[in-house]
């Protein structure tokens, strides 16, 4: 474990005052997880897990069986809603499922809350999670409640190929479940913004998007 103690504070810097006492604690373990791992929302944890590199996806699930993303953790992050689960002793209030190979440190509770007790920087980068996702999630509800769902699907494209691009390849499904709404609802709407000529469909893509003119549906 000790070996590895560079690239971790690499990751998270803020774990540089963590002393190489600390870091042989037992129990703190280096774990390889795969892509469709699930970790099922009402569990108690015994572990804070620090994602040193790839991506899961938080969700939650209604009673009815609809899916809606959260948020996302990548690499140099962790989960507040798994922090306050721990810091609050009660079930964990989310689903989490592995998208890109995750390598992660597991650091078990008792370990997790001393180091927050008496390192000021470990403590603030938590703090600091918190508060990003707590924007996130405030961003989440003011597009769900305020947002039709045109403007949202216009909202999630732009975002999706900031990078220039002018395609994506998603089903309605994933978009549904992204956007917390019924995959009838998306793929009606989908149709309706092809034939008003600002991107075309076809099997598991959307291509010919014209990110100008969509966002002008953002705010409707």
């Amino acid at each position: 474990m000790l070996d590895k103690v560079p690239h971790i504070v690499s990751c998270f810097p803020s774990l540089s005052d963590i002393s190489i006492e600390d870091w042989s604690d037992e129990g703190i373990i280096m774990l390889d997880l795969q892509p469709s791992f699930v970790f099922e929302e009402g569990q108690f944890l015994d572990h804070a897990v620090l994602i040193l590199e790839g991506t899961v996806r938080m969700y939650k699930i209604s009673g009815s069986g609809r899916e809606i993303t959260l948020y996302r953790v990548n690499g140099g992050e962790c989960c507040p809603l798994m922090m306050s689960s721990i810091l609050g002793e009660t079930e964990y209030e989310a689903s989490a499922c592995i998208e890109k190979r995750c390598a992660v440190v597991a650091i078990p509770v008792d370990v997790f809350k001393d180091w927050m007790d008496r390192y000021k920087s470990f403590r603030q980068f938590i703090f600091k999670m918190f508060a990003k996702r707590i924007i996130i999630m405030s961003n989440l509800l003011d597009s769900i409640n305020f947002k039709s769902i045109r403007g949202r699907i216009a909202e999630y494209l732009v975002e999706m190929t900031d990078d220039g691009r002018d395609n994506l390849t998603i089903t309605h499904d994933t978009l549904s479940i992204e956007l917390g709404t019924a995959r009838e609802v998306i793929s009606r709407t989908l149709k309706s913004l092809e034939k008003e000529g600002v991107l075309q469909l076809s099997r598991g893509q959307i291509s010919h998007i014209l990110r100008e003119d969509l966002k002008k549906y953002i705010e409707q």
